[in-house]
C-alpha cells in the first residue's frame, strides 16, 4: 500500500504541477489584491452623501449638519453633470428650490435623484455607494419630526418628500431609473459574459486533456511524425476543440437565457398587474436607452464577434501549448488553472466594477489580461469608449499572433518529447 501511494503521488505531484501552482499563487495574489484593493474603495465610498442644493436656507443646512452628525461625508456640487465627469460622482440628490417654504406649509416635494451610468452591471450598481436619497429624506423626516408630531402633521411626516429619477450617460440626461436601464440591457450584457466564461474553460480543458491522452497513448507521436503539416494537426485539433465548447456554451446560453425569460415573466403576472403600466414602462425605458445613445449598432456587433472568436483562438492556442508540457491526463486539470484564473478575475471584476475606469497600475494589469477585453466590449460600445474597444481588439490580434508562433516553434521541435525526459533525468540526478 505504501509503494503504491508513493507511486501515485510521484506521478501526480511532479514539477509541472509545482510550476502551475507557483504560477496560480502569483495570479492569485496578485488579482486578490486588486479585488480588496477596489472593494475597499466601494465601502469607503458608501458613507458619502451628495447633494445639489439649490433651495439654500437655513433647513437644507441643517440636512447637512445632520448627516454629518449621523457619521456621513457630505460633499456639494451646483451641476451634476459636471461633478459626474470632474469628480466622478456615481450619484446626488437635488434639493429643489421652495423646498424649505413647500414643507412649511405641509405640501408634499419631490426631489431628485441623479445617477451616472458607466456600467450595465446590476451588481456593480448596488454597491455603487450610499442611496443619497434615502439618507436625505431620512434627514428631513428626523428634522421635521419635533414640529410636526400631532394632529392632522402625522399623515405628512410619512411621505414628506416623493422622487423622481434621472440617469446620466454619455454626456446626457434624461429622466428614467437606472434600474430600469441596466434591467433593460442585462439579457446579453450579463449572460454573454457567463457564456463566454464557459466556453474559454471547456475548450481549454477540452484540448489539453485530448493532447494528454494522445500522449499517454503515443498516438500523437505517431501523428506528428507523419507527412501531414504539424500547422494543420494544430488546426484540426482547435477547431474540434471549438466546435466541442461552442456546443456547450450554446446549450449552457440558451439555458441562462431561458431562466431569465422565466423568471422576468413569472414576476410580472400578477393579479394586479397593470399591462397598459407595463408597457408604457418599458416604452419609455427603451426610449431613454435610445437618447442615452446606449444602444449598440448591429455593424458593431461584428466588432464584439471579432473580440470573441479571437478570445477563443488564444485560449485554443494556450491550451495547445499547456498540453504539449502535459505528461499525461493526470495533471491536464493542474495545467489549465493559468488559464482559468486568467479568465475568472476579469470576468468577476465585470461584475462587481467597471474595469474601463478603474485607475493607476490595476487597469493596466487587468487589461494585460487579452480576456479582459471581450468582457468589457460591450460596454466600450454602450459608453463610446471606442480608442479602448479598437485598441482592445487589436492587442488581442498581436498576442494571438505570438502565441501561435509559440505554438508552431513547439510543435516542430523536438521539445514535445523531450522536455518529460529531461526533467526525469534531472530528477534522476538530484
Amino acid at each position: 500500500m505504501k509503494n503504491l501511494l508513493k507511486k501515485e503521488l510521484s506521478e501526480l505531484m511532479n514539477r509541472q504541477m509545482l510550476i502551475s501552482l507557483i504560477v496560480s499563487f502569483v495570479i492569485i495574489l496578485m488579482l486578490g489584491t486588486m479585488m480588496t484593493t477596489m472593494l475597499t474603495g466601494e465601502v469607503a465610498d458608501s458613507g458619502t452623501v451628495r447633494i445639489i442644493d439649490r433651495d439654500k436656507t437655513a433647513f437644507t443646512q441643517q440636512i447637512a449638519d445632520y448627516l454629518t452628525e449621523h457619521n456621513y461625508t457630505v460633499e456639494t456640487g451646483e451641476d451634476f453633470a459636471e461633478m459626474a465627469q470632474a469628480e466622478k460622482w456615481q450619484e446626488a440628490v437635488l434639493l429643489p428650490e421652495g423646498l424649505t417654504d413647500a414643507l412649511a406649509r405641509h405640501e408634499s416635494c419631490r426631489l431628485e435623484t441623479y445617477t451616472a451610468l458607466r456600467t450595465t452591471s446590476t451588481l456593480a450598481m448596488t454597491m455603487g455607494g450610499t442611496d443619497s436619497a434615502a439618507a436625505v429624506e431620512e434627514a428631513i423626516t428626523a428634522l421635521l419630526a419635533d414640529e410636526y408630531l400631532s394632529g392632522d402633521s402625522l399623515a405628512f411626516l410619512q411621505e414628506p418628500v416623493e422622487t423622481d429619477s434621472y440617469t446620466y450617460a454619455n454626456g446626457k440626461l434624461v429622466e428614467a431609473s437606472p434600474f430600469s436601464i441596466v434591467s433593460s440591457l442585462a439579457m446579453f450584457d450579463q449572460v454573454m459574459p457567463l457564456v463566454l466564461f464557459l466556453l474559454v474553460i471547456l475548450t481549454a480543458q477540452t484540448i489539453i486533456t485530448a493532447i494528454a491522452a494522445e500522449k499517454t497513448d503515443k498516438t500523437l507521436e505517431t501523428l506528428l511524425s507523419s507527412p501531414v503539416p504539424r500547422s494543420k494537426i494544430i488546426g484540426a485539433k482547435m477547431l474540434a476543440a471549438v466546435i466541442v465548447a461552442l456546443t456547450y456554451s450554446a446549450v449552457y446560453g440558451l439555458a441562462f437565457a431561458g431562466s431569465l425569460l422565466l423568471t422576468v415573466g413569472t414576476g410580472n403576472v400578477t393579479e394586479t398587474m397593470d399591462v397598459g403600466a407595463a408597457f408604457t414602462d418599458i416604452v419609455k425605458t427603451r426610449q431613454a436607452v435610445q437618447e442615452l445613445g446606449l444602444q449598440i449598432p448591429v455593424f458593431a456587433w461584428l466588432g464584439v464577434l471579432v473580440q470573441l472568436i479571437l478570445t477563443l483562438g488564444i485560449a485554443l492556442t494556450a491550451s495547445i501549448i499547456l498540453g504539449a508540457l502535459v505528461e499525461d491526463a493526470k495533471n491536464a486539470q493542474s495545467a489549465s488553472l493559468p488559464i482559468l484564473l486568467c479568465t475568472m478575475f476579469p470576468y468577476i471584476l465585470s461584475m462587481i466594477s467597471d474595469i474601463r475606469n478603474m485607475e493607476g497600475g490595476v487597469r493596466w494589469l487587468m487589461l494585460a489580461i487579452p480576456f479582459t477585453h471581450t468582457f468589457i466590449a460591450t460596454g466600450c460600445l454602450r459608453f463610446h469608449d471606442m480608442a479602448l474597444f479598437w485598441g482592445g481588439m487589436v492587442y488581442q490580434a498581436i498576442f494571438l499572433i505570438v502565441l501561435v508562433w509559440a505554438a508552431l516553434r513547439v510543435y516542430s521541435s523536438d521539445l514535445l518529447f523531450t522536455h518529460s525526459r529531461r526533467m526525469k533525468m534531472n530528477v534522476t540526478r538530484e
